[in-house]
């Protein structure tokens, strides 16, 4: 008897991801991280920002793991929205406008599988996702520190 990770190994790649990402990331009312800007005590914009974009990723993570279409289409769609805020845009070249371009059709892409109710092309788009955010957080942290 086959189960069902068997039967569809995104799920069971989802639900790693899940138990790796979304039940850490519960604890969202901690006090801000060592690395994020702050000024004083307090957190910068950019800071309460990126919290923010974390929570619409939680949203997805969770809407894949509880195959809850509607909340990875809600949160795929809340990441774009927020990729085009004035707060996202901490950078003004084209590599980085390129790479905001990247994500917000690789949201698309996740968007576009929750709708088709196909968890498996959401949990590959999300992947896709994830690949991207990590690809920018690197070029910003790179092109800020010179290199």
């Amino acid at each position: 008897m086959r189960t069902s990770f068997m039967r569809h190994p995104a799920a069971g790649i989802v639900a790693l991801l899940a138990v790796a990402v979304v039940v850490p990331a519960l604890s969202m009312s901690r006090p801000p991280l060592a690395q994020e800007p702050t000024v004083g005590d307090k957190p910068n914009d950019v800071a309460i920002f990126m919290r923010a974009k974390l929570g619409h990723a939680q949203h997805v993570m969770e809407g894949l793991a509880l195959a809850d279409y509607d909340l990875i289409e809600r949160g795929a769609h809340d990441l774009a929205l927020a990729s085009q805020a004035s707060s996202w845009q901490v950078l003004q070249t084209e590599d980085y406008a390129r790479q905001s371009r990247e994500f917000r059709r690789a949201c698309e892409s996740l968007r576009s599988a929750a709708k088709d109710k196909n968890l498996d092309g959401a949990a590959l788009a999300w992947m896709e996702v994830t690949l991207k955010c990590i690809q920018c957080h690197k070029y910003v942290r790179d092109v800020g520190t010179g290199n």
